[in-house]
């Protein structure tokens, strides 16, 4: 089964854009997978430094934070 998209529209500035149209063709992706694929690489660095952090808490303050 195809996983569910959502649209979103999303202004960025222009010189941005250029950049990430550039890095897009260098590693053979569309700007919309490339920016994707950069989102979730930083969702799941994001989590695993909150992991990182976590671990080290009492349980109940981890249950605080969430």
């Amino acid at each position: 089964m195809s996983e569910s998209k959502a649209r979103l529209l999303l202004r960025i500035p222009t010189p941005l854009k250029a950049g990430l149209t550039a890095l897009a063709e260098r590693e053979h992706r569309s700007l919309n997978k490339q920016i994707e694929f950069l989102l979730d690489r930083s969702l799941r660095e994001d989590e695993k430094v909150h992991e990182a952090e976590d671990s080290g808490r009492p349980k109940s303050e981890r249950l605080k934070r969430k």
